[in-house]
């Protein structure tokens, strides 16, 4: 059996909490008899599948980012990377044992809620929305495991505002398990068939699909992100394997090929951000793939690249044909090209403001001061420019705006960014990357050449 999914069941699966549940669940079932005497068989049964959904959605994600945060607060996650474990003994190690204790409860009450399918006659329906929520549950899993993976500086203790976030967190998921599951239920009954990539399919068969797809696309990322914490060389194969596939399945139910480039590009972007914001961005790490690509070991610097640069070129790459495609048959009202690109580059700007701040040689958040900054050049400075016309200097969107009024009143044919804007980005730009450099030598440790006198060794 694997060690680390033996310890965890030692951990989650003790006496005393193998009693707990089934008693708690027990109460409950004679709670919904006293409340319910006219149908109870039919109110246990939505009760069973709502604490399986809630029970393993919300309880499951709890504990398995627990299984990772408790190794680094009780400073023992340096002896499980000196393990001989492989990162898919790991994974799936943490991902199945340390959830034990939310599936022991979700199976008891997947046991009741089949049980009175059976004697209600809803067998079929039961079996199915049971392998919905397992699914779906355990793809969330696998994506808050992978994340916290992600994240994870072990050289950072936890601090009360980490646990404050997990907490607000966890709320946050029990709201948002309950509405699902409140509006798949009247999904289910009022929509027979759904459009997938112009196919006619039943919905109950779409969710399923999707629900399984999302659970290895999570267990990709979760094998992805425990090798890099287990210090396992990889290539960001996964990642672009991984996006591409969430966009295909995403993309999939918009109807039309301009809204789904659109779509592409947006969700691209969103993945830019979601990784600029939990990879480590230390200077070590790039001075590792800029030294390596300066001496063409280009394995070891895809090895060590960022996955946010991969996801904006990625985004990239799709908006420049359909740039083209765009300026040539332009849509009515808008010119969607120039107004993407303005927007892509708006995306590389924010996620360098976030890299100038990742690169200071301290253990602060560089979360706090990039927000910030934004708040300065997105809100604050033009505002106080807005009535001299130089607003879009320091917010390049903004130049969006003055197109859109006068198109409303007719003056204009299409939204399209505007000269000041266009200057306000590419001076950004420069400043920003000018900044970067100037970290990137402040940091750097110096060497002093015989030949060339003092240099910067990447």
């Amino acid at each position: 059996m694997n060690p680390e999914f033996r310890r965890q069941l030692t951990l989650e699966l003790t006496p005393s909490r193998l009693v707990l549940m089934p008693s708690i669940l027990l109460l409950l079932g004679i709670c919904v008899f006293a409340v319910e005497p006219q149908e109870p068989l039919v109110m246990l049964h939505k009760g069973a599948l709502v604490i399986l959904a809630l029970m393993a959605a919300c309880v499951g994600c709890f504990s398995a980012l627990a299984s990772v945060n408790d190794e680094i607060k009780e400073r023992t996650w340096d002896q499980q990377r000196m393990s001989a474990l492989s990162p898919w003994s790991m994974a799936w190690g943490k991902l199945l044992g340390g959830t034990s204790y939310a599936w022991y409860g979700a199976l008891l009450c997947t046991a009741v809620a089949v049980i009175v399918g059976i004697l209600i006659g809803r067998l079929a329906e039961t079996i199915e929305v049971v392998a919905l929520w397992i699914l779906g549950a355990a793809a969330l899993h696998c994506s808050m495991l992978a994340s916290r993976l992600f994240s994870m500086d072990p050289s950072r203790p936890s601090t009360r505002s980490s646990t404050f976030l997990l907490i607000v967190g966890m709320l946050m998921l029990v709201q948002v398990v309950g509405s699902v599951v409140i509006g798949l239920d009247g999904l289910m009954k009022n929509a027979q068939t759904g459009s997938w990539w112009g196919l006619q399919l039943p919905v109950m068969s779409i969710l399923l699909f999707l629900s399984t797809a999302s659970l290895l696309l999570g267990l990709l990322a979760l094998w992805r992100a425990m090798s890099v914490q287990l210090s396992v060389p990889t290539t960001p194969w996964a990642w672009v394997l991984g996006s591409a596939a969430a966009i295909v399945l995403l993309v999939g139910f918009v109807p039309d090929t301009e809204p789904r480039v659109l779509a592409t590009i947006c969700l691209l972007m969103l993945a830019t951000y979601y990784a600029a914001g939990l990879e480590n961005q230390g200077a070590q790490r790039w001075r590792t793939v800029l030294y390596s690509a300066q001496h063409g070991q280009w394995r070891r610097m895809w090895q060590n690249m960022p996955l946010w640069p991969i996801s904006w070129c990625m985004a990239l790459l799709v908006l420049l044909p359909a740039y083209v495609v765009w300026n040539a048959n332009p849509l009515p009202g808008v010119n969607l090209g120039p107004v993407l690109l303005l927007a892509l580059l708006h995306v590389l700007r924010d996620c360098g403001i976030y890299l100038f701040f990742a690169l200071r040689n301290n253990y602060r958040s560089p979360l706090g001061m990039t927000m910030l900054v934004l708040f300065l050049l997105g809100a604050l400075l033009p505002g106080i420019f807005w009535s001299s016309g130089l607003a879009p200097l320091f917010e390049p969107m903004i130049g969006l705006v003055p197109d859109f009024k006068s198109s409303l009143q007719g003056g204009a044919k299409h939204i399209t960014p505007g000269a000041l804007a266009w200057v306000g980005m590419l001076l950004q730009l420069v400043l920003l990357g000018a900044g970067i450099v100037w970290r990137f030598r402040q940091m750097a440790p110096k060497a002093v050449d015989a030949t060339f006198g003092e240099k910067w060794p990447l």
